[in-house]
């Protein structure tokens, strides 16, 4: 019986660290009924300072349409490192669309390790990959 209690506690262990590399937090504000201000935070889950993060805001229409685009830089290289456990937060402004509301995702498509020369992208579904 205890050697079934511990392959179970060890399978639960194994599956539950699952741990993700980023939290991004999405935040959009309506202001004077004629603007969007969208706040994108990212936190840092890796244990590894981070240099440099970039990545795309995307707006999208109800029907999952593009409607733009926007290239966003959260931590460039001349700032202090991004630490573990500490977020950033970057804002962009897109006019207010009166008929529908939009919906907003922000993709990550650069990161640069503390002290690495290289440069990753970050899937939620692939994890890390090396781009540079």
């Amino acid at each position: 019986m205890k050697k079934y209690l511990f392959y179970i506690l060890i399978l639960n262990l194994l599956l539950g660290q699952k741990i993700t590399p980023f939290t991004i937090d999405i935040r959009p504000r309506i202001i004077d009924n004629a603007k969007i201000l969208v706040n994108v935070e990212v936190i840092n889950n890796i244990g590894r300072p981070v240099d440099y993060i970039e990545g795309f805001l995307s707006e999208f229409s109800q029907d999952n349409n593009l409607l733009s685009e926007k290239r966003m830089v959260l931590v460039y290289n001349y700032e202090p490192a991004l630490q573990t456990g500490f977020s950033t937060t970057k804002t962009t402004k897109y006019d207010l669309n009166k008929s529908k509301p939009t919906k907003f995702e922000f993709h990550i498509s650069k990161v640069k390790f503390s002290g690495d020369n290289r440069v990753f992208t970050w899937h939620p579904k692939s994890g890390f990959i090396r781009i540079d």
